[in-house]
């Protein structure tokens, strides 16, 4: 079952659309001058990306990459716990606080849930997402870069701040945009948090 978040107001969410259909027209142009060509989940592993996320589908059209941590380390999506996957850009003014705000949730219960931040601009480093996660006290999170937008795909993202949370086997159980601390903890005690 997918629900929607709600938004605190129209104007921020008009502009928080604009940009994310700005990063994914970039995304759009970056991916077709490169030449990139195959399936939609597949070709992610040969193009690579500054954060070593590898993205492909499984039979079950489960979508499987790894994400980095700030500190160097590797988190597998999906895993043998429920994930929370945050899509934002650094130049997105709502996403700040809003990874601040999941960096709370997972403060709760660190060890229930993996953590990921979703970068859809290809040109953000990593060092630059590192920077925005620690300014927002969410550097505990993992993070990738979408490079060439098969995460913004395989979810069905339309607006930057938007929460997927997956349950253990990689299935989508909820979206939402801006969601609270509190919403995303109940989601993933249904999803099967310890």
């Amino acid at each position: 079952m997918i629900r929607r978040g709600h938004g605190s107001g129209t104007g921020r969410k008009s502009r928080r659309f604009r940009a994310f259909t700005g990063v994914v027209a970039a995304v759009a142009v970056s991916v077709g001058v490169a030449g990139c060509a195959g399936s939609a989940l597949g070709s992610a592993s040969a193009q690579g990306s500054p954060s070593g996320i590898a993205t492909h589908s499984d039979p079950t059209g489960t979508t499987r990459f790894t994400a980095t941590t700030v500190q160097g380390g590797t988190v597998r999506i999906p895993s043998a716990k429920p994930t929370v996957l945050f899509f934002f850009s650094v130049e997105c003014g709502s996403c700040g606080p809003e990874s601040g705000v999941l960096a709370q949730a997972q403060k709760a219960n660190p060890n229930a849930a993996n953590f990921v931040v979703v970068d859809v601009a290809p040109t953000e480093s990593a060092a630059t997402i590192t920077s925005f996660l620690t300014q927002n006290h969410a550097a505990t999170m993992a993070y990738a870069i979408d490079t060439n937008a098969h995460l913004i795909a395989a979810y069905q993202i339309q607006a930057l701040s938007t929460a997927v949370v997956l349950n253990p086997a990689g299935k989508v159980v909820y979206t939402g945009v801006d969601p609270s601390a509190a919403v995303i903890r109940a989601v993933l005690k249904k999803a099967g948090a310890a």
